[in-house]
């Protein structure tokens, strides 16, 4: 493999100017610069990335956390980050955490020795303290999730906002007996849905049922354990706000399965606005969100961060939604 020593010795200067060439700095004649670039064609020199790397301090690449990237939702957020990075000459690294709080921290650690230059978390699974000292070592930026206290860029929705609308579209519907899914307890950002779910029932004068409540709703065949959960109820809501479509057509699967109207049984609306939606009889209710422009908006962020050396700031940033009406509500 030839080394820039070679190219250098070749065309008579020194290494530093091979460099300079290399990285189309100023200060080198047009005539020793077409020289060097001509050995370097020649000897088909291709330059070491690793030792510019360690030159520079900076890698080109930033990481991703997501709980599992086969979720159409951390699907489309990926490519929205994959996207805009690869338009600023940044690499992405995707990692899969699986909701275990020990893979997010081992990604700290590729933070910490220079492996990448910052990271794009798509959930929070450790406490904010154990996460905050890799501040340090580069810039991290929260998506999809939010924190009260987090001193660092925060992108997403108005979850509150948005879970207000759904219940409220619920009760002009003419339900007071409506229940609410979430995926983790320990999520802020879910913790706001409640909060809105709460508000819209209490601006109407509505009680909620905690029999209504139904946790870890992340996929499919979370939603097909939910309405089975409903149907052992005495008393069953009249509708529901699943904070997921790929749970609301689990449910709306099982319940047509077994012969249970929706929305004349049980009215649903999901969050997300993904293709499913569509597909599914009936047709799936649901809060539209931006996924791509999450992604595409995190990525930039961050990079402006690191190719302008900015000191971290908190910044909240939070997406528009609206409500897709369909035929489940």
């Amino acid at each position: 493999m030839t080394k820039i020593s070679e190219v250098a010795k070749l065309c008579n200067v020194s290494k530093t100017t091979v460099s300079r060439v290399l990285n189309n700095h100023p200060y080198v004649s047009k005539e020793k610069r077409e020289q060097i670039l001509k050995v370097i064609k020649e000897l088909d020199y291709v330059p070491s990335s690793l030792a510019r790397n360690f030159r520079t301090n900076k890698t080109k690449t930033i990481a991703i956390l997501v709980p599992r990237f086969d979720h159409p939702f951390f699907a489309q957020l990926i490519k929205g980050v994959s996207l805009a990075a690869l338009e600023n000459d940044y690499k992405v690294l995707i990692f899969q955490t699986f909701y275990d709080s020990k893979n997010e921290l081992d990604v700290m650690e590729r933070l910490k020795n220079r492996e990448v230059d910052g990271v794009i978390l798509g959930a929070l699974e450790n406490e904010w303290d154990l996460v905050e000292p890799y501040l340090t070592c580069g810039p991290i930026l929260l998506c999809n999730e939010y924190h009260y206290s987090a001193p660092i860029p925060i992108i997403g929705y108005d979850e509150l906002e948005a879970t207000y609308k759904a219940v409220e579209h619920l009760i002009k519907k003419g339900h007071k007996k409506i229940g609410f899914c979430y995926d983790t307890s320990y999520s802020q950002a879910q913790s706001q849905r409640k909060e809105g779910f709460l508000k819209a029932l209490a601006d109407n004068n509505l009680l909620h049922n905690e029999d209504w409540i139904f946790g870890h709703g992340f996929n499919i065949e979370d939603g097909f354990r939910i309405c089975d959960e409903i149907f052992k109820l005495k008393e069953k809501p009249t509708a529901l706000f699943t904070g997921n479509d790929q749970v609301a057509a689990g449910i709306i699967k099982r319940a047509t399965a077994l012969d249970y109207k929706i929305p004349e049984y049980l009215a649903i609306v999901g969050y997300d606005n993904q293709s499913i939606c569509q597909v599914t009889t009936p047709t799936i209710t649901t809060i539209d969100i931006p996924i791509m422009e999450l992604g595409q908006r995190s990525a930039i962020e961050l990079i402006k961060y690191l190719n302008n050396d900015l000191e971290l700031k908190r910044d909240v940033i939070k997406l528009p939604t609206k409500l897709k009406i369909r035929e489940s509500t």
